[in-house]
Protein backbone atom coordinates (compact mmCIF):
# COMPACT_ATOMS: atom_id res chain seq x y z
CA UNK A 1 0.00 0.00 0.00
CA UNK A 2 1.72 3.19 -1.22
CA UNK A 3 0.85 6.37 0.70
CA UNK A 4 1.35 10.07 0.09
CA UNK A 5 0.29 12.78 2.55
CA UNK A 6 -0.50 16.39 1.80
CA UNK A 7 -2.80 19.37 2.22
CA UNK A 8 -5.29 21.24 0.04
CA UNK A 9 -6.20 24.89 0.64
CA UNK A 10 -9.91 25.68 0.62
CA UNK A 11 -11.82 28.68 1.97
CA UNK A 12 -8.83 29.66 4.09
CA UNK A 13 -8.56 26.17 5.63
CA UNK A 14 -5.83 23.61 5.06
CA UNK A 15 -7.37 20.15 4.84
CA UNK A 16 -5.09 17.17 5.26
CA UNK A 17 -5.35 14.18 2.96
CA UNK A 18 -3.78 10.79 2.48
CA UNK A 19 -3.49 9.48 -1.09
CA UNK A 20 -3.18 5.69 -1.35
CA UNK A 21 -2.13 3.61 -4.38
CA UNK A 22 -2.27 6.50 -6.83
CA UNK A 23 -0.35 4.33 -9.31
CA UNK A 24 -3.52 2.20 -9.61
CA UNK A 25 -5.75 5.12 -10.63
CA UNK A 26 -7.47 4.59 -14.01
CA UNK A 27 -9.99 6.54 -16.04
CA UNK A 28 -12.22 3.45 -16.18
CA UNK A 29 -12.95 3.64 -12.44
CA UNK A 30 -14.12 6.58 -10.32
CA UNK A 31 -11.93 7.76 -7.46
CA UNK A 32 -12.81 6.73 -3.92
CA UNK A 33 -12.72 9.55 -1.35
CA UNK A 34 -13.25 8.65 2.31
CA UNK A 35 -14.23 11.33 4.87
CA UNK A 36 -14.05 10.57 8.59
CA UNK A 37 -16.34 11.65 11.43
CA UNK A 38 -15.70 14.19 14.19
CA UNK A 39 -12.84 13.67 16.67
CA UNK A 40 -11.05 11.30 14.27
CA UNK A 41 -8.53 12.20 11.54
CA UNK A 42 -7.45 11.25 8.03
CA UNK A 43 -5.75 8.21 9.56
CA UNK A 44 -9.11 6.75 10.60
CA UNK A 45 -9.57 4.96 7.29
CA UNK A 46 -6.15 3.30 7.07
CA UNK A 47 -7.56 0.04 8.43
CA UNK A 48 -11.30 0.71 8.02
CA UNK A 49 -11.15 0.46 4.23
CA UNK A 50 -11.91 -3.17 3.26
CA UNK A 51 -8.64 -5.12 2.77
CA UNK A 52 -9.31 -5.92 -0.89
CA UNK A 53 -9.74 -2.20 -1.65
CA UNK A 54 -6.69 -1.19 0.37
CA UNK A 55 -4.40 -3.04 -2.01
CA UNK A 56 -6.24 -3.08 -5.33
CA UNK A 57 -7.65 0.41 -5.79
CA UNK A 58 -6.52 4.02 -5.66
CA UNK A 59 -8.25 5.95 -2.86
CA UNK A 60 -8.04 9.09 -0.77
CA UNK A 61 -8.79 9.96 2.82
CA UNK A 62 -9.81 13.62 3.18
CA UNK A 63 -9.98 15.42 6.50
CA UNK A 64 -12.92 17.24 7.98
CA UNK A 65 -12.14 20.88 8.80
CA UNK A 66 -10.69 21.72 12.23
CA UNK A 67 -9.21 18.24 12.74
CA UNK A 68 -5.44 17.99 13.19
CA UNK A 69 -3.28 18.03 11.13
CA UNK A 70 -5.73 20.23 9.23
CA UNK A 71 -5.64 23.92 10.19
CA UNK A 72 -8.22 26.69 10.30
CA UNK A 73 -7.95 30.40 9.47
CA UNK A 74 -7.43 32.81 12.39
CA UNK A 75 -10.97 34.19 12.08
CA UNK A 76 -12.71 30.79 12.12
CA UNK A 77 -15.83 31.17 14.26
CA UNK A 78 -19.03 29.24 15.07
CA UNK A 79 -21.14 31.65 13.03
CA UNK A 80 -19.44 30.48 9.84
CA UNK A 81 -20.49 26.84 10.24
CA UNK A 82 -23.59 25.94 8.24
CA UNK A 83 -24.50 23.61 5.38
CA UNK A 84 -23.60 26.16 2.70
CA UNK A 85 -20.17 26.70 4.25
CA UNK A 86 -19.62 22.95 4.49
CA UNK A 87 -20.43 22.59 0.79
CA UNK A 88 -18.14 25.41 -0.36
CA UNK A 89 -15.26 24.14 1.74
CA UNK A 90 -15.45 20.45 0.85
CA UNK A 91 -16.31 21.12 -2.81
CA UNK A 92 -13.26 23.36 -3.26
CA UNK A 93 -11.09 20.79 -1.48
CA UNK A 94 -12.33 18.01 -3.78
CA UNK A 95 -11.70 20.07 -6.89
CA UNK A 96 -8.13 20.85 -5.81
CA UNK A 97 -7.50 17.24 -4.80
CA UNK A 98 -9.05 15.55 -7.84
CA UNK A 99 -9.14 18.08 -10.65
CA UNK A 100 -11.89 16.98 -13.04
CA UNK A 101 -11.98 13.35 -11.92
CA UNK A 102 -15.23 11.83 -10.70
CA UNK A 103 -15.40 10.32 -7.23
CA UNK A 104 -17.53 8.20 -4.96
CA UNK A 105 -17.69 9.89 -1.56
CA UNK A 106 -17.70 7.44 1.35
CA UNK A 107 -18.31 9.22 4.64
CA UNK A 108 -18.80 8.16 8.24
CA UNK A 109 -21.07 10.25 10.48
CA UNK A 110 -20.20 13.91 9.71
CA UNK A 111 -18.35 12.57 6.68
CA UNK A 112 -21.64 11.00 5.57
CA UNK A 113 -23.41 14.32 6.08
CA UNK A 114 -20.69 16.02 4.04
CA UNK A 115 -21.17 13.59 1.15
CA UNK A 116 -24.95 14.06 1.13
CA UNK A 117 -24.52 17.83 1.35
CA UNK A 118 -22.16 17.79 -1.64
CA UNK A 119 -24.73 15.76 -3.59
CA UNK A 120 -27.52 18.22 -2.69
CA UNK A 121 -25.51 21.01 -4.29
CA UNK A 122 -24.53 18.87 -7.31
CA UNK A 123 -20.79 19.07 -6.65
CA UNK A 124 -19.14 18.40 -10.04
CA UNK A 125 -16.70 15.76 -8.74
CA UNK A 126 -19.35 13.69 -6.95
CA UNK A 127 -20.52 10.62 -8.84
CA UNK A 128 -22.22 8.95 -5.88
CA UNK A 129 -22.37 8.91 -2.09
CA UNK A 130 -22.11 6.16 0.49
CA UNK A 131 -23.20 7.41 3.89
CA UNK A 132 -22.20 5.25 6.89
CA UNK A 133 -24.05 6.45 9.97
CA UNK A 134 -24.55 9.82 8.27
CA UNK A 135 -27.14 12.38 9.33
CA UNK A 136 -29.36 15.20 8.12
CA UNK A 137 -29.50 16.99 11.51
CA UNK A 138 -26.68 17.85 13.91
CA UNK A 139 -28.92 17.06 16.87
CA UNK A 140 -27.21 13.90 18.10
CA UNK A 141 -27.31 11.53 21.02
CA UNK A 142 -24.53 9.74 22.87
CA UNK A 143 -21.23 11.29 24.03
CA UNK A 144 -20.76 13.25 20.80
CA UNK A 145 -24.27 14.68 21.23
CA UNK A 146 -23.31 15.87 24.71
CA UNK A 147 -20.31 17.70 23.24
CA UNK A 148 -22.56 19.34 20.63
CA UNK A 149 -24.93 20.48 23.38
CA UNK A 150 -22.01 21.75 25.47
CA UNK A 151 -20.60 23.75 22.56
CA UNK A 152 -24.09 25.09 21.88
CA UNK A 153 -24.10 26.81 25.28
CA UNK A 154 -21.65 29.38 23.94
CA UNK A 155 -18.27 30.76 24.94
CA UNK A 156 -18.73 30.23 28.67
CA UNK A 157 -18.82 26.48 28.01
CA UNK A 158 -15.61 26.44 25.97
CA UNK A 159 -13.28 25.57 28.90
CA UNK A 160 -15.41 22.56 29.83
CA UNK A 161 -15.57 21.46 26.18
CA UNK A 162 -11.80 21.83 25.80
CA UNK A 163 -11.14 19.88 29.01
CA UNK A 164 -13.06 16.89 27.66
CA UNK A 165 -11.10 16.93 24.39
CA UNK A 166 -7.72 17.34 26.10
CA UNK A 167 -8.41 14.65 28.69
CA UNK A 168 -9.42 12.11 26.05
CA UNK A 169 -6.40 12.98 23.94
CA UNK A 170 -3.94 12.21 26.73
CA UNK A 171 -5.12 8.71 27.51
CA UNK A 172 -5.25 5.69 25.21
CA UNK A 173 -7.65 4.08 27.70
CA UNK A 174 -10.04 7.05 27.57
CA UNK A 175 -9.82 7.17 23.78
CA UNK A 176 -10.83 3.53 23.60
CA UNK A 177 -13.59 4.01 26.19
CA UNK A 178 -15.03 7.02 24.36
CA UNK A 179 -15.00 5.20 21.01
CA UNK A 180 -16.64 2.12 22.54
CA UNK A 181 -19.53 4.30 23.76
CA UNK A 182 -20.42 4.93 20.11
CA UNK A 183 -21.10 1.22 19.64
CA UNK A 184 -24.21 -0.77 20.55
CA UNK A 185 -22.40 -4.09 20.70
CA UNK A 186 -19.60 -2.86 22.95
CA UNK A 187 -18.21 -6.33 23.57
CA UNK A 188 -17.84 -6.94 19.84
CA UNK A 189 -16.27 -3.52 19.45
CA UNK A 190 -13.73 -4.12 22.22
CA UNK A 191 -12.80 -7.56 20.90
CA UNK A 192 -12.35 -6.40 17.32
CA UNK A 193 -8.72 -6.06 16.16
CA UNK A 194 -9.89 -3.12 14.05
CA UNK A 195 -10.63 -1.15 17.23
CA UNK A 196 -7.03 -1.38 18.40
CA UNK A 197 -5.71 -0.55 14.93
CA UNK A 198 -7.98 2.49 14.66
CA UNK A 199 -6.83 3.88 18.02
CA UNK A 200 -3.19 3.34 17.08
CA UNK A 201 -3.72 5.06 13.73
CA UNK A 202 -5.34 8.07 15.42
CA UNK A 203 -2.87 8.41 18.29
CA UNK A 204 -0.33 10.60 16.41
CA UNK A 205 -3.06 13.19 15.76
CA UNK A 206 -5.54 13.13 18.63
CA UNK A 207 -3.33 14.80 21.31
CA UNK A 208 -2.75 17.76 18.97
CA UNK A 209 -6.38 18.65 18.24
CA UNK A 210 -7.16 22.39 18.26
CA UNK A 211 -9.87 22.65 20.93
CA UNK A 212 -10.82 26.22 19.96
CA UNK A 213 -11.38 25.17 16.33
CA UNK A 214 -13.31 22.05 17.35
CA UNK A 215 -15.50 24.13 19.67
CA UNK A 216 -16.44 26.41 16.76
CA UNK A 217 -17.19 23.40 14.56
CA UNK A 218 -19.29 21.61 17.19
CA UNK A 219 -21.22 24.78 17.95
CA UNK A 220 -22.20 25.04 14.29
CA UNK A 221 -22.93 21.33 13.88
CA UNK A 222 -25.79 21.63 16.35
CA UNK A 223 -27.57 23.93 13.89
CA UNK A 224 -27.08 21.82 10.76
CA UNK A 225 -30.27 20.63 9.05
CA UNK A 226 -30.57 19.48 5.41
CA UNK A 227 -33.71 17.31 5.53
CA UNK A 228 -35.73 19.63 3.28
CA UNK A 229 -32.99 19.60 0.62
CA UNK A 230 -32.46 15.84 0.32
CA UNK A 231 -34.95 15.54 -2.55
CA UNK A 232 -32.56 17.64 -4.70
CA UNK A 233 -30.00 14.82 -4.82
CA UNK A 234 -29.63 13.33 -8.30
CA UNK A 235 -26.59 11.08 -7.85
CA UNK A 236 -26.79 7.45 -6.62
CA UNK A 237 -26.73 7.18 -2.83
CA UNK A 238 -26.33 4.22 -0.50
CA UNK A 239 -27.37 4.63 3.13
CA UNK A 240 -25.60 2.28 5.57
CA UNK A 241 -26.86 2.53 9.14
CA UNK A 242 -26.97 0.66 12.42
CA UNK A 243 -30.41 -0.01 13.88
CA UNK A 244 -29.23 0.92 17.39
CA UNK A 245 -26.99 3.91 16.72
CA UNK A 246 -26.61 5.92 19.97
CA UNK A 247 -25.34 9.02 18.11
CA UNK A 248 -27.50 9.28 14.98
CA UNK A 249 -31.00 8.10 15.92
CA UNK A 250 -32.72 5.53 13.71
CA UNK A 251 -35.32 8.17 12.84
CA UNK A 252 -32.64 10.14 11.01
CA UNK A 253 -31.61 7.12 8.94
CA UNK A 254 -35.23 6.38 8.10
CA UNK A 255 -35.74 9.96 6.94
CA UNK A 256 -32.62 9.78 4.76
CA UNK A 257 -33.92 6.56 3.22
CA UNK A 258 -37.32 8.13 2.55
CA UNK A 259 -36.21 11.48 1.14
CA UNK A 260 -33.03 10.75 -0.84
CA UNK A 261 -34.34 9.82 -4.32
CA UNK A 262 -33.79 6.13 -5.16
CA UNK A 263 -31.57 5.61 -2.11
CA UNK A 264 -30.40 2.05 -1.50
CA UNK A 265 -30.40 1.17 2.17
CA UNK A 266 -28.44 -1.39 4.18
CA UNK A 267 -29.28 -1.80 7.87
CA UNK A 268 -26.89 -3.44 10.29
CA UNK A 269 -29.07 -5.20 12.88
CA UNK A 270 -28.25 -4.58 16.55
CA UNK A 271 -25.32 -2.37 15.54
CA UNK A 272 -24.51 1.15 16.66
CA UNK A 273 -22.33 3.91 15.21
CA UNK A 274 -19.27 1.71 14.57
CA UNK A 275 -20.25 -1.05 12.10
CA UNK A 276 -16.57 -1.39 11.12
CA UNK A 277 -15.91 -3.14 14.42
CA UNK A 278 -19.36 -4.31 15.54
CA UNK A 279 -20.17 -6.33 12.41
CA UNK A 280 -17.04 -6.19 10.29
CA UNK A 281 -17.92 -8.75 7.61
CA UNK A 282 -21.37 -7.28 7.01
CA UNK A 283 -19.81 -3.81 6.77
CA UNK A 284 -17.17 -5.00 4.28
CA UNK A 285 -19.81 -6.73 2.14
CA UNK A 286 -22.18 -3.74 2.13
CA UNK A 287 -19.47 -1.21 1.33
CA UNK A 288 -17.95 -3.32 -1.43
CA UNK A 289 -21.39 -3.86 -2.97
CA UNK A 290 -22.25 -0.17 -2.81
CA UNK A 291 -18.95 0.83 -4.44
CA UNK A 292 -19.40 -1.81 -7.14
CA UNK A 293 -22.96 -0.66 -7.80
CA UNK A 294 -22.02 3.00 -8.28
CA UNK A 295 -18.85 2.12 -10.22
CA UNK A 296 -20.82 -0.08 -12.64
CA UNK A 297 -23.25 2.75 -13.26
CA UNK A 298 -20.28 5.00 -14.04
CA UNK A 299 -18.79 2.43 -16.42
CA UNK A 300 -22.11 1.93 -18.24
CA UNK A 301 -22.57 5.69 -18.57
CA UNK A 302 -19.03 6.13 -19.94
CA UNK A 303 -19.52 3.29 -22.42
CA UNK A 304 -22.82 4.75 -23.61
CA UNK A 305 -21.22 8.18 -24.09
CA UNK A 306 -18.36 6.68 -26.13
CA UNK A 307 -20.81 4.72 -28.29
CA UNK A 308 -22.94 7.81 -28.93
CA UNK A 309 -19.85 9.79 -29.90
Amino acid sequence: MQRREGFVDAQGHQLAYVAVNEHLDTEEQPCLVFIHGVLASVNFWLDCVPPELQQSRAWYSLSLPAHYPSTVPKDFAPEQVNAEWFFKLMNEALQKLLGNRKAIIIGHSTGGFSGLNLAIHHAPNVLGVISIGGFHSGQWGGPEGLLVKLAGLGRLARPAFASNIVLAGRSRLLQGLFASMLAHQRRAYIRSPLSRKMIENLRPHIPHQNTKALFALFNGIGRLEIADQLSQIQTPCHILAGTHDPVVPAEQSLLLAARVPHAKVTLFRNVGHMPFMEDTQAYYAALNQAIADISQSYTRSATTSETAA
